[in-house]
């Protein structure tokens, strides 16, 4: 995950970070106002939906440019994490 320079952080707590496939970053408008659609589509289990939540929340709000998370996630989390930062208005993309 990557921050812009036009984003301001605010002060609340800081998420770790962890190499993996799936990062993001936040653009320029962060909306945040609803969900992407599909989101329930996804399924996954409860504690990794909060987990990320959880995760990108931290990130939106703290002061971190970049964000990694875990390669071991399933290509189903990864979607999660994809459509969950696209609703966030965040910027996700796939390495490897």
């Amino acid at each position: 995950m990557s921050r812009p320079n036009s984003v301001s952080p605010r002060p609340s707590g800081s998420g770790s970070t962890t190499g993996g496939p799936s990062t993001a970053s936040s653009s320029s408008s962060c909306s945040g106002g609803g969900r992407a659609k599909g989101l329930k589509d996804i399924r996954i289990d409860e504690e990794v939906k909060i987990a990320v939540n959880i995760s990108l929340e931290r990130f939106r709000y703290g002061d971190q440019r970049e964000m990694d998370f875990p390669s071991s996630l399933t290509s189903t989390e990864r979607a999660f994490i994809h459509r969950l930062s696209q609703s966030l208005g965040l910027i996700s993309k796939s390495k490897g």
